[in-house]
């Protein structure tokens, strides 16, 4: 796997277990907003749900792994292919 591919793997695998994270904080700062402005009318939609949180987790994970074994497998080929 060329490098350029596995570091994109690896940002975005983080960036995506981050999201729940990010969402509590976003969701929580919005409540305190709304909340402290009083207003009679207010309609929010829930957190994320378990499933959606660990789905992020799971494909983020899975994303790094591919990365970092890939690149740790293409070099041990590079290594053996080079002749001495």
């Amino acid at each position: 796997m060329k490098a350029s591919v596995a570091i994109v793997l690896i940002v975005m695998g983080t960036l995506l277990i981050m999201t729940p994270p990010i969402s509590d904080y976003l969701h929580s700062k919005e409540v305190a907003n709304l909340l402290a402005e009083k207003m009679n009318r207010i309609t929010l939609r829930g957190r994320m749900s378990e499933t959606y949180r660990l789905g992020c987790w799971v494909a983020g994970l899975l994303m790094i792994t591919v990365a970092v074994v890939s690149c740790s497998t293409s070099k041990k080929h590079s290594q053996a292919n080079t002749p001495s």
